[in-house]
This record gives C-alpha cells, structure tokens and sequence, in this order.
C-alpha cells in the first residue's frame, strides 16, 4: 500500500479547491468575495492519473462548502489514510486529523490564530512527535515573517502584503521568489524570478466557495496555511481559471457546469495530458 503524507493529500485537493487551486491586513468588507448562496456542495470525487493510469482517488465531504473528511484511495481501491477537518462553530479550521487504515492517528497538523483571526502558529505533528513548528511575526511595514523549525534547524521567509491586504510577494534571503499580480482577488500573473505564467478565465460559472473561506475573512491565511504562495494564490477567487501559460507549459482547466452554473466535473490537463479529474455533487 503506497504511504502518502498528508500534507501531499491537502495540495492534492487544492489543485482542485484553488481553481475554482500595509497595515490593512484585513481588506475591506466589498473586497470579500462572497460564497453565491444557491446549492450547497457535498461530496468530490477526485481522481488523479499518472502517463493515463489512474493512481489515487479521493473523496471529500463537505458541510457548509467546508471539507470535513477526505479518504485517499489507491490504484487497486484500498485505503491510504483517511482525515477529519476540524473547525471552531462549524466556521474556521483549527485542525486537521490523518488516520491510517487501521484508525491510527499518524499526524495531526493544528493551527492558531489570534484575536484578528490571523494564524500564529501551526504544529505539525507525526504519532504524537512535533516534526514542524511555524510561527508567523506580523510587522509594522506589512510583512509577515514565517518561522519554520524543522528537525531542530529554522528558516525564515517574509510574505509581502499589499493594499488589497493580499500577500503578493514571498521573499527568502532577500530576494523575491514568486510574486502575483491581481485584479482584485484574481491572479492574473505569477512570476519565479524569470519566468512568468498568464493567466485566463471563463466567463462564465463559478465555485460555490474559495479556499480561503476556511479560514475566516483574513486573506492572508490562506498563503500560510502551507507557507507557499505558489500553492495559495489561486485560492481567493472562485472565478473559474480557463489556462495558465508559459513559453513551455500550459495548464488547463475544463468544467462541465449545472444549472446553478457551479462546476459538476472538472478535468485539469498538464501540456494536454488529463492529470486530474473531479466530480463535484450538490444538495
């Protein structure tokens, strides 16, 4: 049986979930997009393919357009390991529980936040032994520093935030390593130092929700929840991303959508082979 970390499992989901992927740190009330209020989402089944051949599939449901259990199954259907999301009154994440097949609980990966809703703090923790500690340092020119000790080292980046109260830079050593361009919530560019990806949209449909809804109304949470804004900064928008491009890659995304112009099934191709393929359910 293949043994999967569970944070490959929650970047897994967010390929999906994202797609839908100053001082102000919190923007303001008409800069939040709002979840649309028709249909709730229950379950995605998720399946992922490597050269055509099917090699996981999960399955994710949901309360309140909020993920409450994921189950990773392998190629031949067996259970990898299966998580319960955790949440204070049904509305921001505070832990997320992986269990293997057998019901042991093998890591647990729990966040803190403080009176502004900001995260502080995560603690990654595998059969009851912290193996990352992360806190977040707010500072008074609109940075956030990310304190990561890991195996008794630290590291340390900054995440810029600019006026929208959106983090747009991640800095390491000095130097910027991946920045976005937004329009308001969309990314329309993301930069890795030389290389630059495009980014377009459909004109129609939506995601019932954004990734970042889980962690209440701060925006900047979403960015460090895996301390990445290469992985986060497609998850404020639920706009549906058409293709993201470079001179030598092009990611796509296709949806079929319901009468409620929500997505029912996706598909995500990687320079024109199917990787990802989802379908999504609704009540």
């Amino acid at each position: 049986m293949r043994r999967i970390n569970y944070l490959s499992g929650v970047l897994i989901g967010i390929v999906l979930l994202s797609c839908s992927s100053d001082e102000n740190i919190i923007p303001d009330d008409e800069n939040i997009v709002p979840d649309p209020p028709i249909s709730q989402l229950i379950k995605v089944e998720q399946r992922s393919f490597t050269n055509g051949e099917l090699n996981n599939t999960t399955i994710m449901n949901f309360i309140n357009h909020k993920p409450v259990l994921w189950s990773s199954y392998d190629e031949t259907n067996q259970l990898n390991y299966y998580q319960e999301w955790n949440y204070i009154d049904n509305e921001v994440l505070t832990s997320i529980n992986t269990y293997l097949p057998d019901g042991h609980l093998e890591y647990e990966y729990t966040i803190f936040y403080d009176n502004e809703n900001r995260f502080i703090q995560t603690i990654h923790k595998k059969n009851d032994i912290i193996m990352t500690t992360r806190n977040f340092i707010y500072n008074t020119d609109n940075t956030i520093t990310s304190i990561t000790n890991s195996g008794g080292g630290d590291s340390t980046k900054t995440f810029e935030i600019n006026n929208n109260g959106i983090v747009d830079k991640e800095i390491v050593n000095g130097n910027v390593v991946v920045s976005v361009q937004y329009d308001n919530f969309k990314p329309i560019k993301k930069s890795f130092g030389s290389i630059s990806y495009d980014y377009t949209y459909y004109e129609n449909g939506l995601m019932p929700f954004t990734f970042a809804s889980y962690f209440g109304i701060n925006p900047v949470n979403v960015v460090l929840f895996n301390n990445s804004l290469d992985f986060a900064s497609n998850s404020l928008t639920n706009e549906l991303i058409n293709e993201i491009t470079n001179t030598n890659t092009t990611k796509k995304y296709i949806y079929t959508l319901n009468d409620n112009n929500f997505p029912s099934k996706f598909e995500y191709y990687y320079n024109g082979v199917k990787t990802l393929e989802s379908d999504l359910f609704y009540e």
